[in-house]
């Protein structure tokens, strides 16, 4: 198993206002495709620098993965749709050939149950052999 995690906003209303923009509800609502595109370089950037301080080396999984999101940020768990997808592409290059079903076998989106992870202010990442 890989895990990384990305750390939330350390201050409350600095987490708020970033959970209301990349929350699917901005998406769904018809964010115009130039902050879409902002968004994406944004998180493509923020999961290779997590994965770098991680020390997770680079290199390409050859074997097909399943994707765990553990959010601890008090949004309805499908609100984390748009966030996951930038996260899985942003690992593409990186860990990932591609998010293709022959790659990427499922992705999971669950809230942060261990007393030690709720701790953290930061959404963890797993990426599991499937």
């Amino acid at each position: 198993m890989i895990r990384f995690s990305i750390p939330y906003p350390a201050d409350r209303h600095k987490k708020s206002a970033w959970m209301q923009r990349y929350g699917m509800n901005a998406y769904y609502s018809g964010k115009h495709w130039t902050y879409r595109s902002q968004d994406s370089r944004y998180w493509h950037a923020l999961v290779w620098e997590q994965m770098a301080k991680a020390r997770i080396p680079k290199r390409v999984l050859e074997v097909p993965v399943e994707i765990w999101f553990r959010w601890n940020d008090g949004l309805d768990i499908d609100n984390h749709a748009a966030m996951g997808k930038m996260i899985v592409d942003g690992m593409k290059g990186y860990l990932l050939k591609d998010d293709k079903p022959k790659y990427v076998k499922g992705v999971h989106h669950v809230y942060q149950t261990d007393v030690n992870e709720k701790k953290r202010n930061a959404i963890i990442v797993e990426i599991r052999e499937a």
